[in-house]
């Protein structure tokens, strides 16, 4: 079994400003040099990148700028190709969705200890403080990801999760609430390689067994949060108290972002949709000032937490929500579900 990572992604709107320099650092890829690379990769472009003096690459591909002091290892060589991927996956899942803004940068160093250093550099001492505490997994900042290798699939799961967050700061003209943000981040997590094409992902949301074991431990012990505390909740307030509360946050919002999917017959998928669509072209704000008022929508987008969204685009009984939301999570921790994840299926469809 797969260790438990710590996944953070503290979202703040993009960024106007150009990202900060970085010292010891060959400036990203130019236009037109294009390395040699077989006719069905995505990469455009390699050249070298020095960090720390340690001497890595960077990779362009038609959406991305890949970053790292990895080099001729399985991750460095599927990075590109993952990342194309993911995004078509985040763009096309749900709901067909813009394109992002830029080129979105994703920098994936080989250790902590680089990571913590690019992370100081990135950001200044200040604001990397917020950060520094991870042990095991990356963050996403300014529609930058910045990540550290912590085994391939782990660290690509990693990559999808903030990959996520970097798309809708990049794409989307308002930001999602957290608990839908963090919801659909770890929802973009599950993924298999395809039997025919082994460098290729196949996305399967239910497909991650790490969310589901610790939200079936969680609910074992009575340790669920209460559907009002998830959407009140701030996760970066979560992972300063506990790990073990941060990780059972992000189990249930991974199985939130399922119930809204597909959960009671999918009776909110259509809803979930128009949600994303709003967001993503700038009309949420609106649906819910014309639900609950100016002021709810105002603390809606300033605060990012909250029921205001829920109960605009969802249910405004969230008691009766809240039931049916408790009634779903048992059905996907029931006994011989785990069988289902694994296989990437649905432990509650028929």
């Amino acid at each position: 079994m797969r260790p438990s990572c710590l996944l953070v992604a503290l979202l703040l709107p993009p960024a106007c400003a150009p990202a900060p320099a970085i010292r010891d650092t060959v400036p990203g890829p130019s236009p037109g040099v294009v390395a040699s690379v077989s006719a069905t990769s995505p990469v455009l472009a390699v050249e070298p990148w020095t960090f720390g003096g340690r001497v890595g690459q960077a990779m362009t591909t038609p959406s991305y700028r890949v970053f790292t002091t990895q080099r001729d290892t399985p991750l460095a060589h599927r990075l590109p190709g993952f990342m194309e991927a993911a995004l078509a996956n985040y763009a096309t899942a749900l709901v067909p969705l813009p394109p992002p803004r830029r080129r979105l940068d994703v920098y994936v160093l080989s250790n902590r200890v680089e990571w913590a250093s690019l992370t100081r550099d990135l950001l200044g001492e200040d604001r990397a403080a917020r950060y520094l505490h991870i042990e095991r997994g990356g963050f996403s900042d300014d529609a930058r990801a910045v990540l550290f290798n912590i085994g391939l699939h782990d660290t690509l799961s990693i990559a999808a999760h903030e990959g996520w967050h970097q798309y809708t700061q990049s794409a989307f003209a308002e930001p999602l609430p957290a608990w839908l943000d963090e919801g659909l981040a770890a929802w973009m997590e599950g993924f298999r390689w395809d039997h025919q094409r082994p460098d290729r992902p196949v996305f399967l949301p239910w497909a991650n067994v790490e969310r589901f074991d610790h939200l079936r431990a969680a609910w074992a012990r009575g340790e669920t949060l209460s559907l009002v505390t998830l959407l009140e909740s701030r996760p970066e307030d979560l992972i300063r108290a506990s790990t073990n509360g941060t990780l059972t946050y992000y189990s249930q919002v991974w199985a939130l972002a399922h119930f809204l999917n597909e959960g009671d017959d999918a009776r909110h998928r259509d809803a979930l949709r128009r949600l994303l669509l709003d967001a993503a072209e700038g009309r949420m704000r609106r649906a819910v000032q014309s639900h609950l008022g100016q002021r709810a929508a105002r603390s809606a987008v300033m605060r990012r937490t909250g029921p205001e969204v829920f109960m605009t685009y969802f249910d405004d009984d969230l008691d009766a929500a809240s039931r049916r939301f408790d009634a779903f999570i048992e059905r996907v921790v029931a006994t011989g579900s785990k069988d289902r994840i694994i296989a990437g299926q649905s432990p509650v469809a028929p």
